[in-house]
């Protein structure tokens, strides 16, 4: 049993703190993945503060059987972050901007900038080149780490289907980048 359904199996029993624990965990990497889809710092925000709650009142209903609680969880906050960009109308957009460290020298700034720019061409090509899915299938893979098969069953698609999408978004990409 994996530390994530010993904490579950701990919270269901009434040691509801802990669920804090779970939060802490996955804050980053959900964070990245619902600002990589919104665009906005404070939305973001929002919007995992709605997840996480929405997670906490089904935790009840995670089946560890069906899949891992990581791939529950983003199945559930990538339905709350597309039902949110289709009512509210929102367009998506695309910039990744980090904070650079001030105390770092010249050539670490360069090489973000760099990096920066990089990261920037390449969200801008998945925005004007790909479809919504191959949209949704890049950002839960490449900058969500979720592997195939957990993508595969976040957007219940199969795994044949992630990897032809993600082969064919690859080649549109580095055309539209090139």
């Amino acid at each position: 049993m994996n530390e994530d359904i010993k904490i579950i199996h701990r919270i269901l029993r009434g040691e509801k703190d802990l669920y804090a624990v779970l939060m802490e965990k996955y804050h980053k990497e959900l964070f990245s993945y619902t600002y990589n889809l919104v665009g906005q710092v404070q939305t973001t925000e929002d919007l995992l503060q709605e997840i996480f709650l929405k997670l906490y009142r089904k935790l009840n209903k995670y089946n560890e059987k069906k899949a891992s609680f990581r791939t529950w969880m983003y199945r559930i906050a990538h339905n709350d972050v597309i039902n949110y960009l289709k009512s509210s109308k929102v367009q998506m957009q695309a910039s990744n901007i980090e904070e650079i460290d001030v105390l770092r020298d010249d050539e670490d700034i360069e090489e973000d900038v760099v990096r920066e720019e990089k990261i920037n061409l390449i969200i801008q090509a998945i925005e004007k080149r790909l479809k919504k899915k191959h949209r949704d299938i890049m950002y839960l893979h490449y900058f969500s780490g979720l592997s195939v098969k957990e993508v595969s069953e976040v957007l219940d698609i199969p795994d044949k289907t992630i990897y032809h999408a993600i082969d064919s978004s690859i080649a549109k990409i580095k055309e539209e980048v090139e």
